[in-house]
């Protein structure tokens, strides 16, 4: 009997710290995949440094037009004789997601715009990835363009955007992004526990 209950008792000791394991991996997972929410303070203050950074070289240009940096819903772009090109789509999601595919990382915004990042160098896009980093840099005719889009260590997701206009001065873009709060389900599931010897013993 004693060694029946020991033997149950190291059963589920091993399946508690199995699943306390995997819930601590869940939590670090530094990933970009998945969906990710704009975080406005944490935007508005690392485009604040990035200004301030940059302020003491060449300047952002006509940046501060933008809300927190970023160009609000409606614009094409910067501000100046560049306003016609297209700007980034990682800048003007609210909600993004990204999809890790077997060549491309695909970027999806909510309102069902997206954007394929084709890793390798194609057609003069050099492009970069590895689970928490994605890097793309590319030149047009008008312009330079350089993403890169990362897992910081607070586990936010920053996506940085620096765009050289041939004849102008280039100019940074940032926004920050946060893994969206559990919802009441899945925090339920995470409270879920495996019943011990004494609440089997109650039942």
């Amino acid at each position: 009997m004693k060694k029946t209950l020991r033997a149950t008792v190291l059963c589920l000791s091993l399946l508690i710290g199995l699943s306390i394991t995997t819930t601590l991996y869940a939590k670090t997972d530094k990933s970009i995949t998945g969906t990710w929410l704009v975080n406005e303070e944490a935007t508005e203050t690392l485009q604040n440094k990035v200004r301030k950074s940059s302020s003491m070289g060449r300047g952002l240009g006509t940046a501060a037009s933008a809300v927190i940096g970023v160009p609000s819903p409606g614009n094409s772009g910067p501000a100046g004789p560049n306003s016609t090109l297209k700007f980034p789509v990682v800048l003007e999601c609210e909600e993004i997601s990204f999809e890790v595919e077997e060549e491309a990382v695909k970027a999806s915004c909510a309102s069902g715009v997206s954007r394929e990042f084709l890793i390798g160098k194609i057609h003069g896009r050099i492009t970069r990835f590895r689970r928490n980093v994605l890097t793309e840099s590319y030149s047009s005719t008008s312009r330079t363009v350089k993403h890169d889009i990362r897992v910081d260590k607070d586990g936010n997701l920053v996506a940085k955007v620096k765009i050289r206009p041939k004849q102008g001065v280039s100019q940074t873009y940032v926004r920050v992004y946060s893994r969206p709060p559990e919802t009441k389900t899945e925090t339920e599931e995470a409270d879920v526990g495996v019943e011990t010897p004494e609440d089997q013993e109650d039942s």
